[in-house]
């Protein structure tokens, strides 16, 4: 039997003591640009199969991972991993983990209560005379509300996010899920406004 040797104009990029076996690999593997494909796809968080996103997840290093998110927000949370790693520590990786997980936009507050009382700012409402916050205390108001549940994931995440002196004085949101009208029962599922 005879061996037929590849012959290509392709240029080599293995050294010049490669064997004729790692020659002709590259060789082969060179005309066949499609066998990369299916590698592609695995680690793309678009394209990859579903049942193989928590290895993804792993393989990216997402800090915070839940099986009961939907398979998009499995996906957006793969995605954002590389930025949020980025910035870690930072207003905006907070944020952008926090959406990224489903939870949609999240305003942070820093330094809560050390407004000046000079006439700077004007008396609607939105700020209060109580002792300001510590300077490492934060606040997170989400613009959906969240249960129990959700409320300690969210906890989660910002734990793995925020810098490891600032610690989470409240999360709050700003839509009611529920409403006093007797169709839900007060069984530490649903809290009252602040989780």
């Amino acid at each position: 039997m005879q061996t037929v040797a590849l012959m290509s104009d392709l240029p080599s990029i293995l050294p010049p003591n490669a064997q004729k076996i790692e020659l002709d690999l590259e060789q082969l593997s060179a005309r066949h640009e499609s066998f990369a494909d299916p590698v592609t796809r695995l680690w793309d968080p678009q394209t990859c199969p579903s049942n193989i996103l928590p290895w993804l997840a792993w393989a990216f290093s997402v800090d915070d991972w839940n099986a009961e998110w939907s398979e998009e927000a499995k996906r957006a949370a793969i995605a954002a991993s590389i930025s949020v790693h980025r910035r870690k520590g930072t207003i905006g990786a907070a944020k952008e983990a926090l959406a990224a997980a489903g939870y949609g936009e999240a305003q942070v507050i820093e330094r809560y209560g050390w407004e000046r009382h000079d006439g700077t700012y004007s008396y609607d409402g939105s700020i209060d005379y109580s002792k300001p916050d510590h300077w490492a205390e934060y606040r997170v108001i989400l613009t959906r509300p969240i249960t129990v549940n959700q409320a300690e994931q969210v906890r989660a995440i910002l734990k793995n996010v925020a810098p490891a002196r600032c610690h989470l004085k409240a999360l709050d949101f700003t839509e009611a899920l529920n409403s006093y009208n007797a169709r839900i029962t007060y069984d530490g599922q649903f809290t009252h406004g602040v989780a």
